[in-house]
Protein backbone atom coordinates (compact mmCIF):
# COMPACT_ATOMS: atom_id res chain seq x y z
CA UNK A 1 0.00 0.00 0.00
CA UNK A 2 1.58 3.15 -1.00
CA UNK A 3 2.22 6.30 2.03
CA UNK A 4 -1.33 8.70 1.12
CA UNK A 5 -3.38 5.71 0.83
CA UNK A 6 -2.24 4.43 4.20
CA UNK A 7 -2.32 7.60 5.59
CA UNK A 8 -6.18 8.13 4.52
CA UNK A 9 -7.10 4.62 5.95
CA UNK A 10 -5.73 5.35 8.92
CA UNK A 11 -7.93 8.48 9.20
CA UNK A 12 -11.06 6.87 8.28
CA UNK A 13 -9.87 4.57 10.95
CA UNK A 14 -9.23 7.41 13.76
CA UNK A 15 -12.25 9.21 12.78
CA UNK A 16 -14.96 6.40 13.04
CA UNK A 17 -13.68 5.41 16.27
CA UNK A 18 -13.98 9.03 17.58
CA UNK A 19 -17.43 8.77 16.81
CA UNK A 20 -17.98 5.43 18.41
CA UNK A 21 -16.13 7.32 21.35
CA UNK A 22 -18.84 10.15 21.47
CA UNK A 23 -21.79 8.25 20.66
CA UNK A 24 -21.36 5.64 23.90
CA UNK A 25 -22.87 6.11 26.98
CA UNK A 26 -22.47 8.94 29.44
CA UNK A 27 -19.94 10.10 26.43
CA UNK A 28 -20.95 13.84 26.68
CA UNK A 29 -21.85 16.66 24.86
CA UNK A 30 -23.18 15.87 21.35
CA UNK A 31 -24.81 19.00 20.75
CA UNK A 32 -23.41 22.21 22.31
CA UNK A 33 -26.07 24.52 21.96
CA UNK A 34 -23.77 27.81 22.04
CA UNK A 35 -21.40 26.18 19.55
CA UNK A 36 -24.59 25.66 17.19
CA UNK A 37 -25.80 29.60 17.73
CA UNK A 38 -24.26 31.12 14.26
CA UNK A 39 -26.53 28.56 12.72
CA UNK A 40 -29.56 28.71 14.92
CA UNK A 41 -32.87 28.49 12.91
CA UNK A 42 -34.12 31.80 14.72
CA UNK A 43 -32.90 34.65 16.78
CA UNK A 44 -35.54 36.68 17.12
CA UNK A 45 -36.32 39.96 17.31
CA UNK A 46 -33.04 40.20 15.85
CA UNK A 47 -29.64 38.26 15.93
CA UNK A 48 -27.72 41.67 17.49
CA UNK A 49 -30.34 40.80 20.29
CA UNK A 50 -28.27 38.18 21.45
CA UNK A 51 -24.72 38.16 23.41
CA UNK A 52 -22.36 35.21 24.02
CA UNK A 53 -19.71 34.76 26.99
CA UNK A 54 -18.67 34.06 30.60
CA UNK A 55 -21.52 34.54 32.88
CA UNK A 56 -20.57 34.43 36.59
CA UNK A 57 -23.43 33.97 39.40
CA UNK A 58 -23.09 33.37 42.80
CA UNK A 59 -19.33 33.03 42.00
CA UNK A 60 -20.07 30.18 39.61
CA UNK A 61 -19.45 31.32 36.11
CA UNK A 62 -20.29 29.44 32.80
CA UNK A 63 -20.61 30.47 29.28
CA UNK A 64 -24.06 31.49 28.36
CA UNK A 65 -25.69 33.24 25.95
CA UNK A 66 -27.29 36.29 27.12
CA UNK A 67 -30.78 38.21 25.02
CA UNK A 68 -31.19 41.87 25.58
CA UNK A 69 -34.77 41.59 26.23
CA UNK A 70 -37.78 39.51 24.90
CA UNK A 71 -36.25 36.44 22.50
CA UNK A 72 -36.67 33.59 20.85
CA UNK A 73 -33.69 31.07 19.81
CA UNK A 74 -34.32 27.81 17.68
CA UNK A 75 -31.90 25.07 16.95
CA UNK A 76 -32.69 22.74 14.40
CA UNK A 77 -30.98 19.04 15.44
CA UNK A 78 -31.47 14.99 15.32
CA UNK A 79 -32.26 13.94 18.80
CA UNK A 80 -29.79 11.15 19.45
CA UNK A 81 -30.59 7.78 21.88
CA UNK A 82 -30.18 8.48 25.64
CA UNK A 83 -29.87 12.30 25.27
CA UNK A 84 -31.25 15.11 27.50
CA UNK A 85 -31.20 18.62 27.49
CA UNK A 86 -28.97 20.18 30.08
CA UNK A 87 -28.76 24.37 30.52
CA UNK A 88 -28.57 26.78 33.42
CA UNK A 89 -31.03 29.67 34.03
CA UNK A 90 -29.97 32.63 35.75
CA UNK A 91 -30.61 36.29 35.93
CA UNK A 92 -27.44 38.65 36.48
CA UNK A 93 -26.09 39.91 39.41
CA UNK A 94 -26.36 43.34 38.17
CA UNK A 95 -29.55 43.02 37.90
CA UNK A 96 -30.25 41.69 41.40
CA UNK A 97 -31.30 44.67 43.12
CA UNK A 98 -32.37 46.98 40.71
CA UNK A 99 -35.61 48.97 41.25
CA UNK A 100 -38.62 47.66 38.96
CA UNK A 101 -37.16 44.00 38.81
CA UNK A 102 -39.76 41.66 38.03
CA UNK A 103 -37.89 38.47 36.60
CA UNK A 104 -38.12 36.70 33.65
CA UNK A 105 -40.29 33.87 32.22
CA UNK A 106 -38.06 31.31 30.51
CA UNK A 107 -39.64 28.90 28.45
CA UNK A 108 -38.29 25.64 26.44
CA UNK A 109 -40.57 24.13 23.96
CA UNK A 110 -39.48 20.95 21.48
CA UNK A 111 -41.70 21.67 18.13
CA UNK A 112 -44.56 22.69 19.77
CA UNK A 113 -44.36 21.00 23.07
CA UNK A 114 -43.55 23.02 26.31
CA UNK A 115 -40.80 21.27 28.28
CA UNK A 116 -39.90 24.03 30.61
CA UNK A 117 -41.90 27.23 31.54
CA UNK A 118 -40.03 28.98 34.68
CA UNK A 119 -40.28 32.67 36.14
CA UNK A 120 -36.67 33.65 38.03
CA UNK A 121 -36.94 36.71 39.62
CA UNK A 122 -33.92 37.71 42.49
CA UNK A 123 -35.87 40.54 43.79
CA UNK A 124 -38.42 38.84 44.66
CA UNK A 125 -36.46 35.20 45.49
CA UNK A 126 -33.28 35.57 46.72
CA UNK A 127 -32.89 31.82 45.96
CA UNK A 128 -33.33 32.49 42.30
CA UNK A 129 -29.36 34.41 43.16
CA UNK A 130 -27.99 31.48 41.80
CA UNK A 131 -27.64 29.48 38.60
CA UNK A 132 -30.61 26.97 38.24
CA UNK A 133 -29.49 23.97 36.75
CA UNK A 134 -31.86 21.98 34.56
CA UNK A 135 -31.73 18.52 32.87
CA UNK A 136 -34.64 17.54 30.31
CA UNK A 137 -34.98 13.99 29.31
CA UNK A 138 -35.12 13.94 25.19
CA UNK A 139 -36.01 9.86 24.97
CA UNK A 140 -39.39 10.39 23.73
CA UNK A 141 -37.60 11.85 20.63
CA UNK A 142 -34.99 9.86 20.26
CA UNK A 143 -34.13 9.56 16.51
CA UNK A 144 -36.20 12.19 15.30
CA UNK A 145 -35.77 15.61 14.06
CA UNK A 146 -36.92 18.78 16.16
CA UNK A 147 -36.58 22.28 16.27
CA UNK A 148 -35.51 23.58 20.17
CA UNK A 149 -36.95 26.68 20.85
CA UNK A 150 -35.48 28.63 23.73
CA UNK A 151 -37.59 31.93 24.57
CA UNK A 152 -37.41 34.88 27.62
CA UNK A 153 -40.15 37.09 28.40
CA UNK A 154 -38.91 40.29 29.91
CA UNK A 155 -41.77 40.32 31.81
CA UNK A 156 -44.78 38.07 32.93
CA UNK A 157 -47.55 38.04 30.44
CA UNK A 158 -49.84 40.18 30.60
CA UNK A 159 -52.50 42.25 28.68
CA UNK A 160 -52.35 44.62 27.23
CA UNK A 161 -48.66 43.51 27.30
CA UNK A 162 -45.50 45.05 28.88
CA UNK A 163 -41.92 44.88 27.98
CA UNK A 164 -40.18 46.33 32.00
CA UNK A 165 -36.69 45.49 31.38
CA UNK A 166 -35.24 46.95 34.29
CA UNK A 167 -33.35 44.84 36.54
CA UNK A 168 -33.94 41.58 34.06
CA UNK A 169 -30.88 40.68 32.55
CA UNK A 170 -31.08 36.92 31.50
CA UNK A 171 -28.53 34.20 31.04
CA UNK A 172 -28.56 30.69 29.77
CA UNK A 173 -25.95 28.74 30.73
CA UNK A 174 -24.34 26.20 29.15
CA UNK A 175 -27.09 24.91 26.65
CA UNK A 176 -25.94 21.51 25.18
CA UNK A 177 -27.85 18.08 24.23
CA UNK A 178 -25.99 15.03 26.22
CA UNK A 179 -26.07 11.47 25.41
CA UNK A 180 -26.07 9.88 29.02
Amino acid sequence: MKKPVLMIAVGVVLAAGLAWYLARPGSGAAVDLLDEFPRALEKRPAPETFSMGDVTIAGVTKRALMPDGPSRAAWSVTVPDRAELQFSLGMMEKGWNAAGGDGVLFRVTINSDELLSLVVNPAANPSDKAWRDMTLDLSEYAGKQVTIYFATNSSMPQRPPVDNRDGDFPAWGAPRIVVR
